[in-house]
């Protein structure tokens, strides 16, 4: 893998090369492990919402339009198609009954976790070629960068 240069108007600095670096390896890495998407028979956007609805709850229609940054007609589709494969379901809120609240159902999680799953294997595959010394160190990175999106830290 190559990382590209800096972006020009950039301080070239050990922070921006570093993020330089793990946004490549990011990119690189998923596309990789977008392989397993592919089994799932759900385009990338329906897989998108769905992950979404499975590891952040049940959400409105707009707030998924939100979330994912798109507009509220191609969000229903998107949850149109989901729903008749049986992945999510819609449902009126108790507390306002012109409110839809769309969930993953469980044959939704099912799915995702089975991609989740497929797209760790191919992760943890690429980073097994890696000598034990690297392996170890990234194990430490990456707690490290867990604490990145803490509150407080």
């Amino acid at each position: 893998m190559s990382i590209p240069p800096l972006p020009e108007g950039l301080i070239n600095n050990d922070l921006t090369r570093t993020a330089n670096a793990m946004h490549s390896f990011a990119i690189h890495l998923l596309r990789r492990a977008r392989e397993a998407d592919k089994q799932s028979g759900l385009s990338p956007e329906r897989l998108s919402l769905l992950s979404v609805l499975t590891y952040a709850g049940p959400l409105t229609v707009t707030r998924l339009s939100e979330l994912e940054s798109v507009s509220l007609p191609a969000i229903s589709r998107i949850v149109s198609a989901l729903e008749q494969r049986g992945l999510v379901k819609r449902t009126r809120s108790r507390e306002d009954a012109r409110t839809v609240i769309i969930n993953a159902t469980s044959k939704g999680r099912r799915v995702m976790e089975k991609g989740r799953r497929r797209r760790l294997e191919i992760i943890a595959d690429e980073l097994s070629l890696l000598p034990r010394k690297d392996q170890q160190q990234l194990s430490r990175i990456s707690d490290i960068v867990e604490n990145l999106g803490k509150p407080g830290r």
